[in-house]
């Protein structure tokens, strides 16, 4: 009401004074025409408004309006740098996990093939190079940091720096814009106190146009940390996109050359009589075969160290690796307990066999009782089967009772089985088992196995001949058997009590007749070469020798056992 009488009051006089002030009371018709005049004045459109603003200088848009934008600009960049991040983080896990494997799997591949080294190496400094910019992505702060460690160090060569220097030339305090801190900035906020950080904040607070400034300040800088994330990225994706395709296309070209140009091996092994050597990491070798390819597959007692592949170097010596042989054991995926024989089928197949003995407690163990067929490429287990229960057949077959029947001692039992020796007979078809336990009449026991192949590929039960073979070696049992061609006979290995008292290793011939006594091999080395537990014949570059092997090594004292390299002339015969 007071309001309406007032507007009503406020009549303009012609001269643009208030009827009031003048003191004059308007009449009737002032009034009604006022009314008019504040009817039909329309109100000025949102548009007129905008104008308006724009001629005075103020801000365009609501703040709802630019807060939004902020909102949605802010969650764009940081949605970018996440995606940064994310993308850094799979490189590094990616090419990490490359490095490692080439690391671990470097000897591996110089032993199959040195040539092969020059791909693997190479990726090896891909994925290198790859993680560096990709951690780069990970940390942009860091970025310029090799070249302000190349800077300061030439400019300390120079002497324009010292040493105190190196964290000025690495990590320079940069300031945002023209040396003034930005308190939205991390890089900016951290550097202050917190006295100088609220002094700052208030200042901020109170200086709404300043805010804005600043957030679009911060916005800059998180598009400026986004580029550098994705500019590192992309070296990262570039380094390992372009080195693994020249990788592969170097390895498919060494292939290409080694399959057009196979590349014969002109080094010639010079094999030595140099009388007894050393293993350098074998203890307790039990047997040795020659595989296809030249190399010399040597099984343990220990499980830990059962298998062994070494080949000859140069100067005719012995190469071990010990890293590549416990790669081949694990891949057995079985204890190979007490392995004490090694023989070869002419197809490639090595097969080999433990004591089937008894622990020291009078227990058998089924990882003692087995007869295992394989073969090897390389340092990798291609194939490989196994068959337990050789003690039942035995059992069964009545092998033990048959040549029992014209022996003095009966009391013999297969509860003291120990088979050390294992071989094919000069066919190559039936498997011969040479028992150092049990004795019959102090004569030392062969057992012929007839089907050898059928045990493993048509699953049949081994069968054993009705002849057992009985051979008089002075009172030892045998310990290592094997076929020589160049001799056309059996070597085998004993050991038997001398005069002295002690147990002496001996060598013996046998033609594979039963009715024939083997003959003893003079061998005035083995005199101090103790425990001799296999001999093996190997041809090497075309020349043939005789291994010979002792158990003898201490792996607690770290004394590696011992072996020789005869040649034939050195034997012979009593």
């Amino acid at each position: 009401m007071h309001n309406e009488n007032t507007d009503n009051a406020k009549l303009l006089a012609p001269d643009g004074e208030n009827s009031l002030d003048r003191h004059e009371k308007p009449s009737a018709d002032d009034v009604v025409q006022h009314e008019k005049t504040k009817t039909n004045k329309k109100p000025k459109k949102r548009s007129q408004h905008k104008k308006e603003d724009r001629k005075d200088g103020k801000i365009v848009g609501s703040a709802k309006g630019i807060e939004t934008m902020f909102r949605n600009a802010y969650r764009a960049e940081l949605d970018l740098i996440a995606l940064a991040a994310m993308k850094a983080n799979i490189m590094i896990s990616l090419n990490g996990f490359i490095v490692s494997a080439l690391m671990i799997s470097g000897g591996f591949i110089y032993a199959s093939s040195p040539l092969f080294l020059a791909p693997a190496t190479m990726f090896l400094f891909t994925s290198a190079a790859s993680i560096y910019f990709a951690l780069l992505a990970a940390s942009p702060e860091m970025i310029g940091m090799h070249t302000g460690v190349i800077n300061w160090f030439r400019d300390v060569i120079k002497r324009k720096a010292t040493i105190g220097d190196f964290k000025a030339y690495v990590k320079p305090d940069n300031r945002f814009i023209n040396g003034e801190s930005n308190l939205l900035i991390y890089e900016d906020r951290v550097k202050l106190s917190k006295e100088d950080y609220w002094k700052l904040m208030r200042e901020l607070l109170n200086d709404q146009e300043d805010v804005y400034a600043k957030m679009s300040d911060q916005l800059y800088w998180l598009g400026l940390m986004a580029s550098k994330k994705f500019r590192m990225l992309r070296a990262s994706y570039n380094i390992f996109r372009w080195g693994l395709i020249l990788s592969v296309l170097v390895f498919i070209g060494i292939k290409s050359i080694m399959f057009l140009m196979p590349v014969t091996d002109d080094a010639i092994i010079h094999l030595r009589n140099m009388g007894i050597s050393q293993f350098e990491d074998i203890y307790e070798p039990s047997a040795v075969q020659q595989l296809q390819d030249g190399r010399l597959l040597i099984v343990e007692d220990e499980p830990s160290r059962a298998l062994s592949i070494v080949e000859f170097r140069q100067d005719g010596s012995l190469s071990e690796d010990a890293s590549l042989d416990n790669r081949l054991l694990r891949s057995f995926h079985r204890k190979l307990n007490d392995l004490e024989g090694l023989a070869m089928s002419a197809d490639g197949y090595v097969y080999a066999i433990t004591s089937h003995s008894r622990t020291k407690k009078g227990k058998r163990k089924q990882e003692r009782e087995q007869l295992l067929r394989f073969k090897i490429r390389g340092h990798d287990l291609i194939e490989s089967d196994v068959y337990v229960g050789l003690t039942e057949q035995l059992k069964k077959s009545g092998v033990l009772e048959n040549a029992l029947k014209n022996s003095v001692n009966k009391n013999v039992s297969l509860q003291a089985i120990n088979i050390e020796a294992f071989n094919f007979d000069k066919e190559g078809e039936k498997l011969l088992l040479g028992f150092r336990e049990p004795l019959i009449d102090g004569k030392s026991m062969i057992v012929v196995v007839e089907n050898t192949v059928g045990i493993f590929k048509r699953g049949e039960q081994p069968k054993f001949s009705e002849d057992v073979i009985l051979l008089n070696l002075h009172g030892g049992g045998i310990r290592s058997l094997d076929y020589d061609p160049v001799l056309d006979v059996y070597l085998m290995v004993n050991e038997a009590r001398g005069e002295d008292g002690k147990n002496h290793s001996q060598l013996w011939s046998w033609t594979g007749e039963i009715d024939e006594e083997p003959k003893r091999i003079e061998l005035p080395s083995m005199i101090s070469l103790k425990n001799v537990e296999s001999i093996a014949p190997l041809v090497i570059n075309g020349e043939s020798r005789l291994l010979i092997v002792s158990d003898d090594g201490n792996v607690k004292k770290k004394r590696p056992a011992k072996y020789i390299l005869l040649e034939y002339d050195q034997l012979s015969s009593e």
